[in-house]
């Protein structure tokens, strides 16, 4: 099996919860999400609908199968839990990443940023034709947050959300 992470990685630093799984890594939070690759799709391709994050809370919220969203069997969390986090450290600067690969060959590579609390839809990259192109601002998105280096690239921690909550209780 190969790698399969996703996390918030964001600019905020402060007093984030003891039991939420997180790191400090070169001027960057990330915040590992042990969440499926549907429920992140999902998340980052309705968000393309929506100018900032805010409205798209909102919006979530409103659903009536809101409290299930994206819960599955093979994750502990599920979009509300994005949105709690969201919510809870009034994120405005950060991307969400959902990063798998197959034998050393990356495979799935969803990718959202929001930038003063705006979502960039220029940069959402799904498996959809339509957001191909938006690969290439990746790295712009990156830079405004603050994250100059490849995360995934350290999979002794980012290689699963097991691993990370592993390396998390053991610095801790």
């Amino acid at each position: 099996m190969g790698q399969i992470i996703c996390a918030i990685v964001t600019d905020k630093k402060c007093q984030y919860d003891k039991n939420l799984i997180h790191f400090l890594e070169n001027d960057v939070v990330i915040i590992p999400l042990k969440i499926d690759g549907n429920t992140i799709q999902y998340f980052i391709s309705e968000a393309d609908n929506f100018d900032n994050i805010i409205d798209y809370i909102k919006h979530l919220k409103s659903l009536p199968f809101y409290d299930i969203l994206g819960a599955s069997s093979e994750s502990e969390q599920n979009i509300n839990s994005i949105i709690e986090i969201i919510k809870t450290y009034s994120l405005e600067n950060f991307s969400i990443e959902y990063y798998t690969e197959w034998a050393d060959i990356p495979d799935d590579n969803f990718y959202i940023a929001i930038i003063n609390g705006k979502i960039k839809k220029d940069s959402i990259v799904l498996e959809e034709e339509k957001f191909f192109g938006n690969y290439n601002n990746k790295k712009k998105y990156n830079e405004i947050i603050g994250l100059n280096f490849s995360w995934v690239a350290n999979e002794e921690r980012y290689f699963d959300y097991e691993n990370a909550k592993e390396a998390y209780h053991k610095n801790i």
